[in-house]
């Protein structure tokens, strides 16, 4: 077992977390444990929380006394040095919940909300939550170095909160990456390597590499810690709510932490005497081309079948998910259920969210949409249902992957030219004709 290793002084967090379990064989390890892995089974260790000091805990501060940020309700979560806690984090999460009352009423449901996790800082989508534990734990362990393997979103927000920490970082991308997210990892002080395999590859190779090297990777060594950091998104979507639990929640899925995590968080506000969310049901989405999840939950199976991902989405793009079958669990605990949808269909929900809510998302967002609009289409959620579908990520960092629309035509910059283009476009969108 390994020794505590925190070089940070400081004040403790709130935090009530007790140790490490393994979620398959149920062997325990303390929370100063540098292992992310079960010797025993090789699955990823869960933190333990006392949940009856954090029923009391939360109860000794209010509200209007707590941030507005991850660290909202630290009690549950794994970060246990105040030192380590102030210095990432603090921009991250309470991103807004958003009535989104024209797009359900495209899609027939009167009370559709969307969690927009394409506004969350410092890198813009639902991934400020997890690194910032990591990060945090990086430097409760007193480590200096911190690397990522990334289909994008992670590598950007390594890349900010690293550098806002003070540590330097290096992210390993898969290949058929789009260019724009290495150079957004490069401009904030990343260092990038891009590798000839999959995400699936690229992720067990850097599992090596942080083994023979010493480099604590986010989602692979600090993963434990990293995977606490979605649940923060349940927290917020039920308070944010006035404490009452929506009958459903659609997610993205990839690697399968936010599902998972959003479920444990329903159960520990439930637990701690929060809200009451046994009645939530989870729903995933995944791509038709990278469906490993939504397969094994709509075909009864007992286990994952890993694919080779074939989709334009390309955050989503992991055909063999680490927490997949954490997700079935879940998803199948709550009675829900998951679609899948093609390319086409996600492209198409990405401009319908952006042309009724004002929402630009990239594809995991259109996922989620599309899917959400096949669900309904099977009576899995009914029209009156509260429903809040997550947008993980910002479109701009997928616009070049956007299929082109016709380019207006150049025009004389002179009025009456002008105005025969202004009346064309106005047939245009009389019609529903795109611009």
């Amino acid at each position: 077992m390994a020794a505590p290793n925190n070089h940070l002084s400081g004040q403790p967090t709130r935090s009530c977390a007790t140790g490490l379990r393994c979620p398959k064989c149920g062997q325990t390890f303390p929370l100063s444990e540098t292992e992310a892995f079960c010797p025993e089974c090789s699955r990823c260790l869960d933190v333990t929380y006392d949940y009856e000091l954090a029923a009391q805990r939360l109860k000794q501060l209010g509200l209007a006394e707590r941030p507005q940020n991850v660290w909202r309700f630290d009690e549950l979560l794994p970060i246990t040095d105040a030192a380590a806690q102030s210095r990432v984090g603090q921009v991250s999460g309470f991103t807004p919940l958003i009535r989104a009352e024209r797009l359900g009423a495209e899609l027939g449901l009167t009370n559709l909300y969307i969690k927009d996790d394409s506004s969350n800082r410092p890198s813009f989508s639902y991934k400020d939550r997890v690194v910032s534990m990591s990060v945090a734990r990086l430097l409760e362990l007193g480590k200096t170095e911190l690397g990522c393997v990334s289909t994008g979103n992670v590598g950007h927000a390594v890349s900010a909160l690293a550098a806002k920490a003070g540590v330097p970082a290096y992210v390993f991308y898969p290949n058929r990456l789009e260019h724009t997210k290495a150079r957004v990892c490069r401009a904030l002080g990343a260092r990038v390597c891009q590798v000839d395999g999959n995400y699936d590859e690229a992720n067990r190779e850097c599992r090596r590499l942080s083994a023979e090297t010493g480099l604590e990777f986010a989602n692979i060594s600090l993963r434990p810690f990293y995977s606490e950091g979605a649940k923060t998104e349940g927290f917020e979507i039920i308070e944010q709510l006035g404490w009452q639990a929506p009958e459903h929640i659609v997610l993205p899925a990839a690697g399968g932490t936010l599902s998972s995590r959003a479920h444990k968080g329903l159960k520990e506000l439930e637990t701690v005497g929060l809200a009451e969310t046994a009645h939530t049901k989870i729903h995933i989405a995944q791509p038709d081309g990278c469906s490993p999840i939504a397969a094994t939950i709509v075909d009864g199976r007992d286990a994952i079948e890993p694919v080779i991902p074939t989709t334009i989405a390309h955050s989503l793009a992991i055909g063999a998910p680490g927490d997949g079958m954490l997700v079935v669990d879940a998803v199948r605990a709550r009675g829900g259920t998951a679609a899948t949808v093609t390319d086409e269909e996600i492209w198409a929900a990405v401009d319908l969210l952006g042309a009724t809510e004002g929402i630009l998302t990239e594809p995991a967002g259109g996922t989620a949409i599309a899917s959400l609009s096949k669900l309904i289409d099977a009576g899995h959620i009914g029209s009156d249902d509260v429903t809040v579908a997550v947008i993980t990520g910002n479109g701009l960092k997928t616009i070049e992957d956007h299929p082109d629309k016709p380019w207006p035509t150049m025009v004389p910059c002179e009025v009456d030219a002008m105005r025969d283009a202004l009346d064309q476009l106005r047939d245009g969108a009389a019609a529903g004709v795109g611009a």
